[in-house]
Order: structure tokens, then C-alpha cells, then sequence
């Protein structure tokens, strides 16, 4: 089953166990959006010619990835470029001969993140790298590789590259036909590393650097993607730059992880070899963006903490059943959560989606488990 092109996460992401308030944001506000304590960032119009200076962000993003036939390209070092179609960002290497792309996007974006990496060079794409599978962002890879087809007859073979996890993972979800053959629902790599350790990838003459996370809070198989020589770090689903996080935290599987792995972009050693985050949505990242995400975290679970000491937890016996109760309960609390985090957060992209309920939602249950 295809997905509409505006999905935004794997649908689990979006499911919630509570009621919250989905109020659209206002995108004129966009102009506007800084972190907490942050000055007046810098906004620049996207360039592909021009390599982004550490901080500076695109500016009007949310208009120019509307249109989901749309790409907006910005050069981010001597080979290393950004490519974003409706919300989705992609990663793509030029080398010497050809170019390298990190995660196709869903289906539905293909189109125009083919004519993006059309618009940077005539080289052909020979190489794609999966960051993790999900399909919304390598459900295009069939796609792909038709229009490489097409567009590219001399390209006879493209290397599919996978750790090995990424690479088990979308055995797992083959498809089975009626003579019990699986088939991959995006072509199956052909070059898979094992991540016990960190591996060098080349593909001409630049090394990427494939390493799989200490915590695996997105899912176990995502994968840190870094091109050294552009200081460039891929790593899909862990933050939104200049918006606060999706729902859910875009679907995390293990929350602590998420929050080992994002304050681990900011340690010794990684820290040392990386001035840009691409992290498959929002703007273009800096360590600036996860500080102020780390501190964004600290902030609802300290409201959380508060609204513990506080929120009326009530049994009534006509409900009927006990469960009613917690969510009478985590309601209360969530919603106060976002109450008390409008005057320093309200001005974010994506506060009065409903987002920041779901945020705070997980968090209460961290704190109420463990």
C-alpha cells in the first residue's frame, strides 16, 4: 500500500493513546523562529553554488517545500549538498564521475529530488546509501533506480549500500508471493557493512564514514553517516533543525537511546568532525540546534516533574474501568506541560500542533517506569 506523498513519519508515529489539541501553525511565523536565548539567526536565500556557513538556515522553508514537485538545493562543502522536497531532506556526494545519494525519500518525492540532483551536476547517480529503513525515507529507491535506467543507460550496475542491520531489516519486511519468494520492497543492497565498528566507505576519491549509534533511540538499525572531508553528519529522524520535534519524537523505539544519541553528537570524538546535521527533516543543522534541543527535552521533563506533584489523579466508579482513570490523569498533565512551555516555546514551529503533548506524553512515562 502506498502512502499519500504528505505523510510525514512512519504512520506508529503519529498514533496516540491520548487526545490532543492538532491546531495548525501559523507558517508566517517562520520568519521568526529562534531557540530559546538564541539571537536573531541568520536566514539565507538557498544557493547550490555557495557552501552554508555554520548557523545560517534557509530561509521561508516552510513555503518552498509545500509543493511537493519542489526541491530546494544548498551546497554544504567542496562535494557534500542538501536536498529538500516537502519536508523530506535527502544527503548527496559529488565526486570526480558521480554522485553518491543518501536515502531516496519516500516515492512520491522522487521526481523532484532526481531534477534536484540534476540541477547540482550532469554526472550520473551510481551509488545509493540507506540511512535506515523506513519507507518514507527509502521507499523511492525502485523509483530510483528506474530513472537511473533512463536517464543513465551507462550505468550498469548501482551499489546499494546498507549496514547489516538496515540490510536484515528489509529482508524482514519482504514481500511474500504465492511460490513463497521474497522481494524487497526498495532494492536490496549489494554492499553491506557491519557496524560493529565504524567502517570507511569510499566512493571515488571521498571516504564517508558509516557507524551505527551508541543508544539506536530512532530505531536499532539507523545509522550515523558522516563525509569528513565536508564535515557533513547524516543522521535521519533524530532532529528537526529550527522546529521542535515530531510527534512522538518522530516515532523514537527507545527514547533514552534518543537522548544518549543526540548528547553523544556533542562529545569527543564525534563532535570533533562535524559542522552540519542533516537529519532527513526541518532546516539544516548545526551543534547549536541539538544544545537547544537536549535543553528543550530538560525543560518538559522538568515541567513534567512538576505536574507529577500536582495533577489530580481520580477514580470514579461509574466510568467502568480503571483505564479511563490514567488517561483523565496523563491528559492533565500533558496539557499543563504545554501550558506552562508557551512563553518560552510557543513561538516554535509545530507548538500548537500537538506535538509538544506527545513529547511530554513519553517523557511521563519514562519518568513513571523507571
Amino acid at each position: 500500500m502506498k502512502l499519500p506523498t504528505l505523510a510525514l513519519t512512519p504512520i506508529a508515529a503519529a498514533v496516540f493513546t491520548f487526545n490532543v489539541s492538532a491546531l495548525g501553525h501559523d507558517h508566517n511565523n517562520q520568519h521568526a523562529i529562534l531557540f530559546p536565548g538564541e539571537t536573531a539567526q541568520i536566514e539565507v536565500e538557498p544557493s547550490a553554488k555557495h557552501s552554508l556557513k555554520i548557523g545560517q538556515k534557509i530561509n521561508n522553508l516552510y513555503e518552498r517545500q509545500f509543493d511537493d514537485s519542489k526541491f530546494t538545493v544548498q551546497k554544504l562543502g567542496k562535494n557534500t549538498y542538501w536536498i529538500g522536497v516537502n519536508y523530506y531532506n535527502a544527503t548527496v556526494v559529488v565526486s570526480k564521475d558521480s554522485v553518491l545519494l543518501i536515502d531516496p525519500l519516500g516515492d512520491g518525492r522522487i521526481d523532484a529530488l532526481f531534477r534536484g540532483i540534476q540541477s547540482i551536476t550532469n554526472k550520473p547517480i551510481t551509488a545509493i546509501m540507506y540511512s535506515h529503513y523506513h519507507l518514507d525515507h527509502v521507499g523511492g529507491g525502485n523509483q530510483l533506480i528506474d530513472l537511473i535506467k533512463k536517464n543513465y543507460p551507462r550505468v550498469g550496475h548501482v551499489r546499494v549500500i546498507a549496514s547489516q542491520t538496515v540490510a536484515d531489516k528489509i529482508n524482514l519486511h519482504a514481500e511474500l508471493n504465492e511460490n513463497g519468494v521474497r522481494t524487497p520492497k526498495v532494492p536490496a543492497p549489494n554492499e553491506v557493512y557491519d557496524l560493529k565498528r565504524a567502517r570507511t566507505v569510499k566512493f571515488g576519491s571521498i571516504r564517508l564514514k558509516m557507524m551505527a549509534p551508541e543508544g539506536s533511540g530512532h530505531t536499532p538499525d539507523n545509522t550515523m553517516i558522516l563525509i569528513p572531508s565536508d564535515r557533513v553528519l547524516h543522521f535521519a529522524d533524530m532532529i528537526n533543525p529550527d522546529q521542535l520535534p515530531f510527534y512522538n519524537f518522530a516515532g523514537a523505539e527507545d527514547f533514552h537511546g534518543y537522548e544518549v544519541d543526540l548528547q553523544n553528537l556533542l562529545r569527543k570524538p564525534l563532535s570533533k568532525h562535524w559542522n552540519f546535521i542533516n537529519g532527513g527533516h526541518g532546516n539544516i543543522g548545526s551543534k547549536k540546534d541539538v544544545k537547544d534541543l537536549l535543553e528543550y527535552i530538560a525543560d518538559v521533563r522538568t515541567e513534567v516533574g512538576k505536574q507529577l506533584e500536582v495533577a489530580p489523579y481520580t477514580p470514579i466508579f461509574r466510568d467502568g474501568n480503571h483505564f479511563i482513570w490514567f488517561k483523565r490523569w496523563q491528559e492533565e498533565i500533558i496539557n499543563n506541560v504545554h501550558s506552562e512551555l508557551a512563553n518560552k516555546y510557543g513561538h516554535m514551529y509545530g507548538f500548537d500542533s500537538g506535538a509538544v503533548e506527545t513529547h511530554a506524553a513519553i517523557i511521563l512515562a519514562d519518568m513513571i517506569d523507571h
